[in-house]
């Protein structure tokens, strides 16, 4: 049996679904027009909190960028002056740091406010408060990132000055066998001094020869050699 076919006449007397619901839409604004604003006010309310908030996070962006570049910039400018930072120059750029810090924990910013802040006290020969804070510089999303090496490296020199001689070795020789580590060759050279820290001139000569064949053309392999002789000649 053929299919019987709807024709353009009929298909205009159906209702139209879209004008249907538009219609409906309408009825009911007009019908419940409080409803209506109150839900219009809560809308515009909570687009305007959205765009406060970014506008927010971005001021902070700002601000805590240029309070760190600002206090980095005094920090280097100290260590490299003729004159050794007195403890009330430390005392003021920890306070500078630490400040940002705190007020901005989760902001790169506050993040790098975090290293130079430990920078500051090892300066100090605060060496525990320096290895706290580098510590936890670990869990930051800095570390995350890509500059987890640089953290272990400063936690291992601050261990070395703490004279925690092992542990440093140990972090010393992990960086060392990272060929992406940028602190590589520095983590080659400590290995050999912590031995010399320790009285063990033969292993600290070990060190120093395994420094001069894995980086023959280091800047200071003039001084490495010649701290090879004295150490072999004491041995």
């Amino acid at each position: 049996m053929a299919e019987k076919r709807v024709t353009r006449k009929e298909l205009l007397k159906e209702p139209d679904e879209f004008m249907t619901t538009t219609g409906e839409v309408i009825r009911y604004v007009r019908e419940n027009p409080r409803v209506v604003s109150i839900a219009g006010v809560i809308a515009l309310v909570c687009l305007l909190a959205v765009f406060g908030f970014f506008t927010y996070k971005k001021q902070q962006q700002t601000r805590s960028h240029e309070l760190f570049e600002k206090a980095a910039g005094d920090y280097e400018a100290l260590m490299r002056g003729p004159a050794p930072a007195s403890p009330q120059q430390l005392d003021a750029l920890f306070e500078r740091f630490d400040l940002i810090a705190k007020d901005y924990p989760s902001l790169p910013a506050g993040e790098m406010a975090l290293l130079y802040s430990g920078h500051v006290l090892y300066q100090k020969k605060d060496y525990a408060g320096a290895l706290e804070r580098y510590t936890r510089l670990q869990s930051s999303s800095l570390s995350k990132s890509g500059l987890e090496p640089l953290a272990l490296y400063h936690i291992a020199t601050t261990r070395f000055a703490l004279k925690e001689y092992e542990e440093a070795k140990r972090l010393f020789e992990d960086l060392a066998k990272d060929t992406n580590s940028p602190y590589r060759r520095e983590a080659y050279a400590s290995v050999a001094r912590i031995y010399e820290a320790m009285n063990k001139n033969k292993e600290a000569v070990q060190a120093y020869r395994q420094y001069l064949k894995m980086f023959p053309e280091a800047p200071d392999a003039a001084f490495v050699k010649a701290r090879i002789a004295d150490l072999a000649g004491e041995a």
